[in-house]
């Protein structure tokens, strides 16, 4: 049963957006890798995570997700720094801001979140249970190779069954 964040997210998504998956590309983790030594450099207290298909080596849409985790208030205490790294927020709320952003040919998302709130726990609840389970990592790629050319809000909306699943919620 999807929440109604998933639900709320899915409703906004064109109907006309298509999902591309991409093979494995090992390149992303070196760019992730100078992403994050670049953002520890001015921040070396800010934990940042590397999430998503490309950091557990499957295949995905090729892009990056990058998470800086801090607490909602001492989120604006990290704010000029990364804009200087990665330009003005695409969008902001009082426990996260994001980013896109292009580099060595990889798109990627930045966000820099309160890691306390039930999204960030959930998306790391998911992300270990990905990373511990080689069975269940397996099913997660042969699920997005399935959806590849698929419309975008099909294929969201049987990742968030997929995770559900999976974590039992």
């Amino acid at each position: 049963m999807l929440n109604q964040g998933e639900i709320n997210f899915l409703s906004k998504i064109p109907s006309d957006k298509i999902v591309k998956i991409l093979p494995y590309d090992p390149r992303v983790k070196e760019t992730a890798s100078e992403i994050i030594k670049s953002i520890c450099q001015r921040y070396p207290d800010l934990k940042v995570i590397y999430l998503g298909a490309s950091s557990l080596g499957i295949s995905g849409q090729g892009d990056l997700d990058i998470y800086c985790l801090a607490s909602t208030d001492t989120i604006p205490n990290y704010l000029d720094g990364l804009i200087e790294l990665f330009g003005q927020p695409k969008s902001s709320r009082p426990d996260s801001f994001s980013w896109k952003f292009q580099k060595d040919g990889f798109d990627g998302e930045l966000y820099l979140t309160d890691p306390d709130t039930e999204s960030m726990g959930r998306q790391i609840k998911i992300y270990e249970e990905l990373r511990r389970n080689p069975e269940i990592l397996l099913e997660y790629e042969q699920l997005k190779q399935g959806l590849n050319g698929k419309s975008f809000k099909e294929y969201q909306e049987k990742k968030y069954e997929f995770y559900h699943r999976i974590i039992g919620d």
